[in-house]
């Protein structure tokens, strides 16, 4: 059974393919475009999952899309649906529905379905629940055989936040929240206020958090904006906020001026006051998650929970959610936000949906393109371009590493997700206490404060961080605290409170990437090097080759290792 799963709402449009409840390839369409975050209808992410998969649209037997339009018609929009003068004829696709729906009492909408029959071919397309498909990207692909589960985000259709649980090959809804209640909205609220852009920058602002005292002189004001509800919920004060008035900005109001100051301008430089609001907004955040999570552990008294949600891109939550409840184990979707649902719809669908027992675990997310040797060597002469084919290229790249250069990752299939997880990334030396500076201002240009992330051989990931034995971090997606004598040993990926947004590196899932590791380990004795994603700001990670090597050649990286190719900048004498 072929399903090709598609997001198309919110940001970073995407396609999945699953095979046989089997996930074989997915992307993004701002990868192939080159424009970030974009939402267009995701053709080029749809025709590579289609060649990756070996099959054609004829072969595909059912399409998941992670949203369903039809809880967005049951109120009656005449605007829309006034169907008394000659229209868009594909109006009726929405327009009779939303006046049947007028007649029908109960709208407690399961998904919905389509059949597009033509002479020798059936497509069935399923619209799946927003945070049904949140739910499905991180239970469906767990190793859990029965776990809670908790979706949260801005909002999906109009729900916010699910309460959930897993059960072999079938999801049960609990309770939900439903908009203008959304703890992902409130989080958006106070990254543009900090003059970021919202549902795009809140990892600065969760960045930001930890340079100073969560429970500072703005954290009353922060936390009168959120009360904690017995049932688990929590309701916001929307005196203060604007963003459920769809057509006003910005996201909040003047009651929260008088709060907290006047807003920041993107231009502006950054004061305490605006680390401090931060610091403070992330501490209600982390709370009021963990007031629902504990609640659904009460609810269900079950050992394991799987979370999801846009929400939960905010890894500083993620790394505190065993130390903060009663559950043993945790599993956070290798891509948490919007992009996710496309793998997540059809998880949903083949599961839940169609009924079938088969679940896939998913111990990658390298879903994406890749190219072979002789393509990248093809592209590399297209440019006329210097290079070395080297065999033993993890053992080269390390040894540049421990030379001081930053080198720029190229290798095997693209990752999905927003991470760059070793095979389109940027890598440096963590031993160097200046590398962090060196890296934000000469390639990433982006702002200073911002940390890198350490990727760790999974065996040697207790040695250095305080966690949980037995818990691996595959998808870089938990921030945990780096070991006190070992913070000035990786100065350069040590956040300015101690901790690190690790991702544990194994052999059997990149082999690659693990013998880079081990043989910077065999020369500095250090099991860790630093980890960025291999892009400039305000570009999206590169897919391609020639993506590579313009990157490359227009940010102050060292050196580029593509495949078995290796070049490096020659330094010329200033003189």
């Amino acid at each position: 059974m072929n399903i090709i799963g598609i997001n198309q709402v919110g940001y970073i449009s995407s396609v999945a393919l699953l095979k046989n409840g089997e996930l074989i390839a997915a992307a993004a369409e701002e990868r192939f475009t080159r424009k970030k975050l974009t939402r267009m209808f995701p053709h080029n992410a749809l025709d590579f999952c289609l060649k990756k998969g070996g099959i054609s649209i004829e072969d595909v037997e059912c399409i998941a899309l992670g949203w369903n339009p039809a809880i967005n018609i049951t109120k009656l929009q005449k605007a829309f649906s006034n169907v008394e003068k000659q229209r868009y004829m594909g109006e009726y696709f929405y327009s009779s529905p939303s006046h049947l729906l007028q007649h029908i009492k109960d709208r407690d909408f399961a998904y919905t379905e389509q059949h597009l029959h033509f002479k020798n071919k059936e497509y069935r397309i399923y619209h799946i629940n927003h945070h049904d498909s949140h739910l499905a990207s991180s239970y469906f692909a767990s190793p859990f055989k029965e776990s809670a589960i908790l979706s949260a985000d801005g909002f999906g259709e109009k729900e916010t936040v699910v309460f959930a649980v897993g059960k072999k090959n079938k999801i049960e809804r609990i309770q939900t929240m439903e908009f203008p209640q959304s703890l992902g909205m409130f989080y958006s609220s106070f990254t543009q206020f900090l003059g970021f852009e919202y549902d795009s920058d809140e990892w600065k602002v969760m960045a930001m958090a930890s340079f100073k005292e969560p429970k500072n002189k703005y954290y009353p004001q922060v936390k009168k904006l959120v009360r904690l509800l017995p049932n688990g919920t929590f309701e916001l004060d929307l005196n203060c906020f604007e963003f459920y008035n769809f057509e006003t900005t910005p996201l909040y109001n003047q009651k929260f001026i008088d709060a907290f100051g006047q807003p920041r301008k993107p231009e502006d430089e950054l004061e305490d006051r605006h680390f401090e609001i931060a610091a403070a907004m992330q501490k209600v955040a982390e709370e009021t998650i963990f007031h629902c999570l504990n609640w659904l552990y009460e609810k269900t008294r079950m050992r394991n929970i799987c979370v999801s949600g846009g929400f939960f891109m905010n890894s500083v939550i993620n790394g505190k959610i065993l130390g903060n409840t009663k559950f043993s184990d945790v599993y956070v979707s290798s891509a948490p936000d919007d992009s996710g649902n496309c793998f997540g719809a059809a998880l949903y669908l083949y599961n839940h949906i169609l009924s079938q027992e088969k679940r896939y675990v998913q111990k990658s997310n390298y879903l994406g393109p890749s190219f072979s040797d002789k393509e990248i060597k093809n592209e590399l002469d297209k440019f006329k371009l210097k290079y070395k084919y080297i065999e033993d290229i993890e053992s080269v790249a390390a040894k540049l590493l421990v030379e001081n250069k930053i080198v720029a990752w190229f290798q095997g299939c693209m990752e999905f997700g927003q991470r760059a997880l070793g095979n389109r990334s940027i890598l440096a030396d963590p031993r160097d206490p200046s590398m962090k500076d060196r890296i934000n201002e000469a390639v990433k240009y982006r702002e200073s404060f911002r940390p890198f992330a350490p990727s760790i051989l999974k065996e040697n990931v207790r040695e250095y961080f305080d966690i949980e034995e037995g818990v691996e971090v595959p998808f870089m997606e938990k921030v945990y605290y780096i070991k006190k004598h070992k913070r000035s040993v990786i100065p350069a990926v040590c956040h300015v409170d101690g901790t690190g947004r690790l991702q544990t590196v194994s052999k059997e899932t990149n082999p690659r990437y693990y013998t880079l590791i081990q043989e910077f380990e065999k020369l500095t004795g250090v099991p860790v090097i630093l980890n960025t994603s291999f892009n400039l700001k305000g570009e999206p990670i590169v897919l391609s080759v020639k993506d590579a090597i313009r990157t490359f050649y227009t940010s102050g990286l060292d050196a580029l290792a593509i495949g078995n190719y290796l070049i490096e900048k020659e330094i010329k004498n200033k003189n």
